[in-house]
């Protein structure tokens, strides 16, 4: 039986979660067509940033998250500050793949919690279901890695470096054993829905559009061009708007759902009606930020205007930079690891 849920609401959702990947590739389209290499740089501003915001008001805004993880909440990024300043000093690219690969677990691990919660407002799914999402995400993205032309060359040439040479015939037969594997799996993973459908799990074909846009906006621009910037333009729109929106309808439902008097501080900024002020507060976190890691502001311009001048500092300054850069990065990934779980009732509430 086939039982359809929404996140948002069905007009909602059409606009964030499923035609957003196709808004985002067209945005990347137009600003590799128009605009130099800077846009990625701006939309990271504009949108990257302020989703690293929003996490915080999640994590910290509310009594109830604060008590609950408070542990976790302060020594989680003390020690992570520490281990990004060690990484900086003594070991820079063993860090930057890190946070690399944090980045990519982390970008899987969200669109499955979205994936997560389609099930979870149809009531859809099996046990068994959860399992076979977070495994079709890995494989097809993990596909993508070995596949694609944009990654292709990325780790031809680290097995360069491993002094592990391999020929264009090698390669080949690798991205073959990848379809292969890819397309198994997708025949289990049609095995599974059906079974399902027969048991008398009822099945979210919603959740399933929400997929399929979401890799098409991956592979799409993996595929189109071996530029960074159509890809980097094209995710860090879906990715960070997406989380920002869950994240303001969370905080809102959670607020609420609570008598006056017991709301939190951040119910100030997702009021009905005060969504401006929600935006507001973000972008004004983004300049802010820019300030702080002495950065030019004239990033914000996507490389069309150019209102501030540049800022020159030294090597220790630089360093600074880096590490307040890198810390704002894997403190997102690490608070995300445990704030959504949606399995969890306290959670559920604000889905």
């Amino acid at each position: 039986m086939f039982k359809t849920g929404f996140i948002l609401g069905r007009r909602d959702d059409l606009i964030w979660f499923l035609l957003m990947p196709f808004f985002a590739v067209a945005v990347a389209l137009a600003c590799q067509h128009w605009l130099s290499a800077i846009a990625m740089v701006s939309v990271g501003l504009c949108i990257t940033i302020p989703h690293h915001f929003v996490t915080w008001l999640r994590a910290y805004g509310t009594k109830e998250d604060w008590q609950r993880w408070k542990l976790r909440l302060i020594v989680g990024p003390v020690v992570l500050f520490a281990l990004v300043l060690a990484g900086l000093t003594w070991a820079p690219w063993t860090l930057f793949l890190v946070l690399i690969l944090w980045d990519h677990q982390h970008t899987i691990m969200q669109q499955y919690g979205f994936a997560r919660i389609y099930d979870f407002k149809a009531k859809s799914g099996g046990l068994r279901t959860p399992r076979f999402d977070l495994s079709l995400f890995w494989i097809l993205f993990v596909n993508l890695f070995v596949t694609a032309p944009l990654f292709t060359r990325f780790w031809v040439r680290e097995l360069y470096r491993w002094n592990l040479p391999v020929s264009v015939a090698t390669v080949e037969i690798i991205q073959t054993v990848s379809w292969c594997l890819t397309g198994l799996f997708l025949c289990f993973y049609l095995i599974h829905i059906i079974r399902s459908l027969r048991s008398g799990d009822s099945v979210n074909p919603i959740k399933f559009v929400f997929i399929g846009s979401s890799f098409f906006l991956w592979y799409f621009t993996s595929w189109h061009t071996d530029s960074i910037l159509m890809y980097g333009i094209a995710h860090r729109l879906m990715h960070g708007l997406q989380y920002i929106v869950i994240v303001y309808w969370y905080l809102r439902r959670k607020q609420q759902s609570r008598d006056p008097v017991d709301r939190d501080r951040v119910a100030g900024l997702v009021q009905p009606g005060k969504v401006l002020r929600f935006v507001a507060a973000c972008l004004v976190y983004a300049v802010l930020y820019q300030l702080i890691v002495g950065q030019p502001l004239e990033r914000f311009g996507f490389g069309v205007v150019n209102f501030a001048g540049q800022f020159s500092y030294d090597e220790t300054f630089a360093v600074y930079a880096e590490a307040i850069i890198s810390f704002a990065g894997v403190t997102h990934y690490y608070l995300d690891s445990f704030i959504w779980k949606v399995r969890d009732e306290r959670i559920q509430e604000g889905l």
